[in-house]
């Protein structure tokens, strides 16, 4: 019997021994369990994390150049847009510009053909310039009013400054003008200051000269030439120029050398005024 009561006695520790180890490894696997999670396996998280941050760093950088790249290519497209067009509005304000000016100094143009119309107290009408002959022996100019606007042949034709020339040709809406630089133009003219008379001969691009004055006569540098009406075409009174210089002659010759610069710039005007002859006022 007492052996019997000690083997029983054994079993029973055995299986208390057993119960303990099996208590031990569940308790022993829950601390590793508890160590790998938040001791062992965080360091490793985190370093895993930081070069995962890394490489995402490292591979987002070019995207994100990129992006900034195409931004401010948009910015710049936009930007060169935006130039163009105020570039485009810039030229549109200085055509206005441009057009308000000439509008103004046309004004001013006609107001002073106006002026000289009241002056003149005689019938006439205003032609706008729109062709030029270019040719050397040639000076004359197309206006672009007519037969239809009651302009005659021979019509004196007039411009700020004074004389231009005549018309010697005249179509249903247009005529022309031989200016009085032409080398066939031939007007009767006086020295205002003394009243000798003369014939005003175009010589091209050198101007007039003043004919048939014979020597001995006062005239000087500076003096006014103006119309005698003595030819039938021009009325008296009319500015042509002024006498520009004086050559010297030898002995033999009659009449003077006398250059005479026209009052006005034909080679710039632009509207002219045509006296209406032989028509009911």
């Amino acid at each position: 019997m007492p052996r019997k009561q000690e083997n029983k006695t054994k079993e029973r520790i055995k299986k208390a021994l057993i119960l303990l180890f099996i208590l031990a490894l569940t308790i022993s696997g829950f601390s590793l369990n508890y160590l790998f999670k938040h001791k062992i396996t965080a360091p490793i998280e985190t370093a895993l994390k930081d070069i995962s941050s890394q490489l995402q760093g490292y591979l987002s950088e070019p995207f994100t150049k990129l992006r900034l790249i195409w931004k401010s290519y948009l910015e710049l497209k936009n930007v060169k847009e935006e130039n163009q067009i105020l570039k485009l509005q810039l030229a549109e304000l200085q055509q206005e510009i441009t057009t308000y000016r000439e509008a103004l100094i046309e004004n001013r143009r006609l107001k002073k053909l106006l002026n000289i119309k009241r002056k003149l107290n005689k019938k006439s009408i205003v032609g706008r310039i729109v062709g030029i002959d270019i040719a050397t022996w040639h000076s004359i100019l197309t206006i672009n009013i007519g037969k239809t606007d009651g302009v005659n042949l021979n019509a004196p034709v007039l411009s700020q400054g004074g004389l231009v020339g005549r018309i010697i040709e005249v179509g249903l809406h247009y005529s022309k003008v031989m200016l009085i630089t032409d080398y066939n133009s031939r007007v009767a003219v006086i020295v205002q200051r003394n009243r000798a008379r003369g014939i005003l001969k175009g010589i091209g691009e050198k101007g007039c000269i003043l004919d048939y004055v014979k020597k001995g006569i006062d005239v000087q540098t500076g003096d006014l030439i103006i119309t005698s009406g003595i030819d039938g075409i021009f009325p008296k009174g009319l500015q042509v120029g002024r006498v520009s210089s004086i050559e010297p002659q030898d002995n033999m010759e009659l009449f003077q050398h006398i250059k005479v610069e026209p009052s006005v710039d034909l080679d710039s005007i632009e509207e002219v005024l045509v006296l209406i002859i032989n028509s009911k006022k």
